[in-house]
């Protein structure tokens, strides 16, 4: 590490103050097995430069406390996060994201059948605290069960509305439930196509939903039944809440003002994007964060960072994907994740205005996705706290203005 990097790290590591109730206990591994010896030791290496404690060992200040001013601080929370980490959660969040808990796959298995114990203990820790939740999500092509298209026939008009029927159900069941505390909804997620030459992610691209309509028709329904759900149970309460979330954003900002234009021709106001920000440690360029941001305020939308991670890994850097080797989290690369973090949250405070919250894909390292994609089993680091539960530079650098 240069001595430019070196004095960073001191000053970003000086900003943090461990968690103990929930760090002094030994963390699980990645996946919930025995963390592996080489990812233990660059983990607790790492921290341990990285981190000092009070005698208390309580944090001063959360992070939702720190940003009051700006918008809420939220994560992307299980009943590994709450069973796991209940201290940290406590300190540092006052907004939570249902990981799978809400997905129609999760909730609602079959026709009549609903599982809704984890997404209710979610709601309820909200409802405790006073905090509020992000519903995710209402429609996504993955995690949709089969009950939800079985005895359909794509493209057949009864079959459509058969569907329809289904789906209205399954939303209307789920705003009735947790209206109360849910202030944006997540109602259509990752429907915008990859591929340069289309606009809407269609069946070779694994969306039943597409196929079944033949069209980007279903994202219309979504919205409208989660539209009327809400003024049904209350008038006037859809407003503000209605987002459609995607990731790569920056990329695709063109095509999804073309979903949202579509929607407000038929008379659907889209409240907001979620930008899912799943970033990595140069990419996306803040400028170009800025220009996607300024395009969709000028289309009269907010925008939300609906699921923050900085993997430490840049798999796409030649236009193609090509997996890099695992990396140790040595204290160069904690410093690299930690400016670039204190660089994204620049750019949120900036544009404070505009930006309705600020969620994290999760809480600690131990527990990412990122782990399993794009490369399965390879250690990644992207979130505040390592593996065992402590902080890292990270949290000092978003702490630290």
């Amino acid at each position: 590490m240069n001595s430019v990097s070196q004095s960073l790290f001191a000053a970003l590591s000086a900003g943090i103050i461990l968690l103990t109730s929930a760090c002094g206990e030994s963390g699980s591994g990645k996946n919930g097995n025995n963390t592996s010896s080489s990812s233990s030791s660059s983990s607790s290496s790492a921290s341990s430069s990285s981190s000092t404690s009070s005698s208390s060992g309580i944090a001063a200040q959360g992070l939702a406390a720190k940003y009051a001013g700006y918008f809420p601080i939220g994560a992307a929370v299980s009943s590994y996060h709450l069973d796991n980490l209940s201290a940290i959660v406590a300190t540092d969040f006052n907004h939570l994201t249902p990981e799978n808990a809400m997905k129609i796959a999760d909730i609602h298995p079959a026709e009549n059948t609903w599982n809704t114990a984890e997404a209710d203990r979610i709601a309820d820790l909200a409802r405790q605290h006073g905090w509020k939740i992000t519903g995710h999500t209402l429609l996504w092509h993955r995690q949709a069960p089969a009950w939800m298209f079985a005895g359909l026939t794509p493209k057949d008009p009864a079959s459509i509305e058969i569907l329809k029927t289904r789906l209205k159900t399954h939303i209307t069941a789920m705003v009735e439930r947790y209206a109360d505390v849910v202030d944006n909804w997540d109602v259509v997620n990752e429907a915008i196509s990859d591929s340069a030459n289309k606009t809407y992610r269609d069946a070779s691209e694994g969306s039943k939903w597409f196929e079944m309509f033949g069209s980007q028709e279903y994202i219309y329904w979504a919205f409208k039944f989660a539209q009327e759900a809400l003024e049904a149970k209350s008038p006037g309460s859809s407003a503000g809440k209605l987002y459609y979330n995607e990731y790569t954003v920056t990329l695709k900002t063109a095509k999804i003002l073309t979903l949202l234009d579509y929607l407000k021709n038929k008379g659907i106001q889209v409240d907001g994007v979620g930008s899912q920000s799943h970033d990595n440690l140069s990419w996306p360029a803040i400028n170009e964060l800025q220009t996607t941001l300024d395009a969709f305020v000028a289309a009269g939308y907010k925008m939300k960072i609906s699921e923050l991670d900085v993997t430490v890994y840049a798999d796409y850097a030649t236009g193609k994907f090509v997996g890099e080797a695992e990396k140790i989290f040595d204290t160069t690369l904690e410093a690299k994740q930690a400016a670039r973090y204190a660089s994204l949250f620049e750019f949120y405070r900036k544009n404070k205005t505009h930006i309705t919250s600020v969620t994290f894909w999760g809480i600690s390292d131990d527990n990412t996705w990122l782990d399993n994609e794009p490369v399965k089993g390879r250690n990644d680091y992207p979130l505040l706290y390592n593996d065992a539960h402590t902080a890292k530079a990270a949290r000092g650098a978003i702490m630290n203005f």
